[in-house]
Protein backbone atom coordinates (compact mmCIF):
# COMPACT_ATOMS: atom_id res chain seq x y z
CA UNK A 1 0.00 0.00 0.00
CA UNK A 2 1.02 3.57 -0.23
CA UNK A 3 3.71 5.44 2.07
CA UNK A 4 3.44 1.80 4.17
CA UNK A 5 7.33 -0.07 4.19
CA UNK A 6 8.07 -2.27 1.80
CA UNK A 7 10.31 -5.35 1.67
CA UNK A 8 11.71 -6.98 -1.57
CA UNK A 9 14.15 -9.36 -2.10
CA UNK A 10 16.22 -9.98 -5.46
CA UNK A 11 18.53 -12.24 -5.54
CA UNK A 12 19.96 -12.25 -9.34
CA UNK A 13 22.26 -15.68 -8.40
CA UNK A 14 19.45 -17.48 -8.45
CA UNK A 15 17.96 -16.57 -12.18
CA UNK A 16 17.72 -20.47 -14.41
CA UNK A 17 15.97 -20.38 -16.90
CA UNK A 18 14.59 -23.81 -18.07
CA UNK A 19 13.36 -25.56 -21.47
CA UNK A 20 9.66 -25.80 -21.58
CA UNK A 21 10.16 -29.36 -20.70
CA UNK A 22 11.73 -29.35 -17.68
CA UNK A 23 9.12 -26.41 -16.72
CA UNK A 24 6.22 -28.82 -17.03
CA UNK A 25 8.20 -32.00 -15.83
CA UNK A 26 8.73 -29.66 -12.62
CA UNK A 27 5.38 -28.34 -12.64
CA UNK A 28 4.35 -32.20 -12.48
CA UNK A 29 6.79 -32.76 -9.62
CA UNK A 30 5.41 -30.29 -7.58
CA UNK A 31 1.73 -31.07 -7.76
CA UNK A 32 2.80 -34.86 -6.93
CA UNK A 33 4.99 -33.23 -3.95
CA UNK A 34 1.82 -31.04 -3.03
CA UNK A 35 -0.89 -34.11 -2.68
CA UNK A 36 1.92 -36.50 -1.10
CA UNK A 37 1.50 -38.50 -3.70
CA UNK A 38 4.86 -40.36 -2.89
CA UNK A 39 4.52 -43.03 -6.30
CA UNK A 40 4.11 -39.87 -8.58
CA UNK A 41 6.97 -38.21 -7.11
CA UNK A 42 9.20 -40.68 -7.65
CA UNK A 43 8.26 -41.98 -11.11
CA UNK A 44 8.71 -38.18 -12.14
CA UNK A 45 12.57 -37.86 -10.14
CA UNK A 46 13.34 -40.62 -12.19
CA UNK A 47 11.67 -39.48 -15.54
CA UNK A 48 13.64 -36.00 -14.70
CA UNK A 49 16.97 -37.80 -14.29
CA UNK A 50 17.22 -38.96 -10.78
CA UNK A 51 19.98 -42.04 -10.66
CA UNK A 52 21.48 -43.54 -7.35
CA UNK A 53 23.18 -46.63 -6.43
CA UNK A 54 20.04 -48.92 -5.38
CA UNK A 55 17.68 -46.49 -6.70
CA UNK A 56 16.10 -47.21 -3.29
CA UNK A 57 12.21 -45.45 -3.49
CA UNK A 58 12.19 -44.26 -0.31
CA UNK A 59 15.42 -42.07 -0.38
CA UNK A 60 14.45 -41.14 -3.57
CA UNK A 61 11.02 -39.65 -2.23
CA UNK A 62 12.60 -38.03 0.37
CA UNK A 63 15.48 -36.48 -1.36
CA UNK A 64 12.54 -34.91 -3.79
CA UNK A 65 10.32 -33.65 -0.30
CA UNK A 66 13.49 -31.86 0.91
CA UNK A 67 14.62 -30.99 -1.92
CA UNK A 68 11.74 -29.12 -3.83
CA UNK A 69 9.14 -29.28 -0.52
CA UNK A 70 10.20 -29.04 3.03
CA UNK A 71 11.94 -29.81 5.83
CA UNK A 72 10.61 -30.64 9.22
CA UNK A 73 11.22 -32.58 12.70
CA UNK A 74 8.84 -35.54 11.30
CA UNK A 75 10.52 -35.52 8.03
CA UNK A 76 14.27 -35.19 9.49
CA UNK A 77 13.76 -36.60 12.35
CA UNK A 78 15.32 -33.47 13.63
CA UNK A 79 18.24 -33.45 11.76
CA UNK A 80 19.68 -30.17 10.26
CA UNK A 81 18.53 -30.69 6.77
CA UNK A 82 22.56 -30.87 5.65
CA UNK A 83 23.09 -33.93 8.14
CA UNK A 84 19.27 -35.56 6.45
CA UNK A 85 21.02 -35.10 3.13
CA UNK A 86 23.62 -36.73 4.28
CA UNK A 87 22.20 -39.72 5.55
CA UNK A 88 20.37 -39.99 2.67
CA UNK A 89 23.56 -40.35 0.58
CA UNK A 90 24.98 -43.02 2.54
CA UNK A 91 21.56 -44.96 2.68
CA UNK A 92 21.78 -44.58 -1.54
CA UNK A 93 24.59 -42.92 -2.64
CA UNK A 94 23.42 -40.27 -5.74
CA UNK A 95 24.85 -41.32 -9.12
CA UNK A 96 23.33 -38.30 -11.26
CA UNK A 97 20.62 -35.62 -10.29
CA UNK A 98 18.24 -33.60 -12.72
CA UNK A 99 21.33 -30.99 -12.81
CA UNK A 100 18.52 -28.37 -14.31
CA UNK A 101 16.40 -28.67 -11.02
CA UNK A 102 19.31 -27.87 -8.33
CA UNK A 103 18.60 -24.18 -8.73
CA UNK A 104 15.38 -25.25 -8.33
CA UNK A 105 15.89 -27.18 -5.00
CA UNK A 106 18.35 -24.33 -3.71
CA UNK A 107 15.98 -21.36 -4.13
CA UNK A 108 13.60 -23.82 -1.99
CA UNK A 109 16.10 -24.56 0.47
CA UNK A 110 16.84 -20.62 0.42
CA UNK A 111 12.99 -19.81 0.93
CA UNK A 112 12.12 -22.25 3.71
CA UNK A 113 15.67 -21.30 5.54
CA UNK A 114 14.26 -17.51 5.75
CA UNK A 115 10.81 -19.15 6.78
CA UNK A 116 12.46 -21.09 9.47
CA UNK A 117 14.46 -17.91 11.03
CA UNK A 118 10.77 -16.29 11.01
CA UNK A 119 9.24 -19.27 12.76
CA UNK A 120 7.09 -19.55 9.84
CA UNK A 121 7.75 -22.75 8.29
CA UNK A 122 6.15 -23.31 4.69
CA UNK A 123 5.56 -26.11 2.02
CA UNK A 124 6.74 -24.67 -1.07
CA UNK A 125 5.16 -27.12 -3.18
CA UNK A 126 1.64 -26.50 -1.27
CA UNK A 127 2.34 -22.64 -2.08
CA UNK A 128 4.22 -23.03 -5.69
CA UNK A 129 1.20 -25.60 -6.33
CA UNK A 130 -1.57 -22.63 -7.72
CA UNK A 131 1.16 -21.61 -9.85
CA UNK A 132 2.30 -24.95 -11.24
CA UNK A 133 -1.39 -26.03 -11.99
CA UNK A 134 -1.98 -22.94 -13.69
CA UNK A 135 0.91 -23.68 -16.45
CA UNK A 136 -0.16 -27.33 -16.73
CA UNK A 137 -3.74 -25.91 -17.66
CA UNK A 138 -2.46 -23.63 -20.12
CA UNK A 139 -0.22 -26.26 -21.71
CA UNK A 140 -3.82 -28.58 -22.12
CA UNK A 141 -1.81 -31.00 -19.41
CA UNK A 142 -4.50 -30.64 -16.88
Amino acid sequence: KKGEPQLGLIDYGQVKALRKEDRLLMCKIIIALADENKSEVIRLMKEAGYKSQNMNDDVIFLYAKVSYDEDNDDLTGGKHIQLFMEDLQAQDPIEALPKDFIMVGRISVMLRGLGHALHQPRSVAKAWRPIAESVLKNEGLL
